[in-house]
């Protein structure tokens, strides 16, 4: 089985520990700072590579030194990056990632090359070769906009391909009905699974039921809704699952949590497991993935997750 991965591509520079009040003292001491890669689609395809999912990226880097950091991190991972593109005329996209000591995150981030990807970067002949396409970041690149997005999926579709999608909180979003700006997408969509925030934005609901109900009139085969430290709820309109997050976690760093958590739901997808157990396995990957530095360097391999996921899975309830 094979993983198209489309989307952001980050040089991630964590900054820890970082005080809460950094904003009102002069200066405060961190650890040395190590970077690391970023963004939804580059996660995502390297998290999958680590569980044994052949993966490829297509996204924008820019010919500097964290774009060649990036290209060196996503060999070493064994993702394959023929497609992704070095932009000449662009930076490399970095996110300096504040961290609290109890994990908790605060991001200053220039999109850099990120912001030139088109749906044209994505060729049929990548869509071909793949089973999943997964999209990382709906709305959160410049040019990469609903209609475009859509287009990927339709043309996956068409060559009977599984699209998932996940998003981002457009903040300076216009639309009165926040939807509007993916609509088009989501219907094109199989598997959507946004974090709370992101579907409450686009709902305009504070309850997990009611944004459930809105989300299921899409033609979506599985929906989620991560909770953060809660857990989530997952859906294939058949069963609905509830599950909590695994306890006694040490928590280092939550930078990529969301991106451990899906890659992990589309390894245990494409593994033809139910959705309970996809969701035990999806957990598990994120725990591991917040216990280290970095958005994936914590994700061991897979028989190491499933192992774990099978010891400790009934403790998640549901």
């Amino acid at each position: 089985m094979k993983v198209l991965s489309v989307g952001l591509a980050f040089c991630d520079i964590p900054l820890s520990p970082v005080p809460e009040n950094i904003l009102e003292i002069d200066n405060s001491r961190i650890e040395p700072s190590v970077p690391h890669t970023g963004g939804d689609a580059l996660t995502v395809s390297v998290v999958l590579s680590k569980l044994g999912i052949q993966t490829s990226l297509v996204g924008r880097i820019g010919k500097d030194v964290n774009g060649q950091f990036v290209r060196e991190e996503l060999i070493k991972n064994h993702v394959d990056i023929s497609r992704v593109i070095e932009d000449e005329a662009c930076r490399t996209a970095v996110s300096y990632i504040l961290i609290e000591e109890s994990g908790e995150r605060h991001f200053l981030v220039n999109r850099g090359a990120n912001d030139e990807l088109t749906s044209r970067d994505v060729s049929d002949e990548a869509i071909e070769e793949a089973d999943l396409v997964f999209f990382g970041s709906a709305l959160s690149m410049e040019k990469m906009s609903d209609e475009e997005v859509a287009d990927i999926f339709k043309r996956a579709h068409a060559r009977g391909k599984i699209t998932a999608m996940d998003a981002s909180i457009a903040t300076d979003a216009a639309a009165e009905r926040k939807l509007d700006l993916i609509e088009k997408s989501l219907w094109e969509t199989d598997i959507f699974i946004p974090s709370y925030e992101e579907a409450a934005f686009f709902t305009g609901k504070t309850d997990v039921e009611e944004m459930l109900d809105i989300f299921s009139r899409y033609s979506l085969k599985i929906l989620g809704i991560k909770l953060g430290h809660k857990g989530c709820v997952l859906t294939d309109f058949k069963d609905r699952i509830w599950l909590s997050s695994y306890p006694d976690v040490k928590v280092v760093d939550t930078t990529g949590a969301g991106d451990c958590f899906m890659a992990g739901f589309l390894c245990g997808y494409l593994h033809g497991w139910d959705l309970r157990k996809i969701g035990e396995f999806a957990s598990a990957v994120s725990a591991h993935g917040i216990a280290a530095s970095g958005a994936s360097t914590g994700v061991p391999d897979f028989q190491t997750v499933l192992k774990y996921a099978e010891a400790n899975g009934a403790k998640l309830g549901g």
